[in-house]
């Protein structure tokens, strides 16, 4: 993680998994961040398949260790950690 503040938080949804995103532009894993999150309400709110919900968040934990790969500071949230429901 950055030390100190970070300049940019940089919100990367499970829709949005391309390193060639715009918000990335001008990253700098020194003074910026990305946050990723893993939703239950996001795969509750429309039916969804089970399968597409795996594959789903497979392709966002693999972009999450991408990320991390490049040691890019990143916080991710799991679908089991408990504070990914809401009240």
């Amino acid at each position: 993680m950055t030390e100190g503040r970070i300049r940019n938080l940089v919100i990367v949804l499970g829709d949005q998994l391309d390193e060639a995103s715009s918000a990335f532009n001008g990253f700098d894993p020194g003074l910026d961040e990305i946050w990723m999150a893993e939703v239950a309400e996001e795969s509750e709110h429309v039916w969804s398949a089970k399968q597409r919900i795996a594959l789903f968040l497979s392709a966002m934990r693999h972009f999450a260790e991408a990320l991390r790969a490049q040691h890019w500071p990143l916080t991710y949230t799991p679908l089991d950690a408990p504070t990914t429901r809401a009240r």
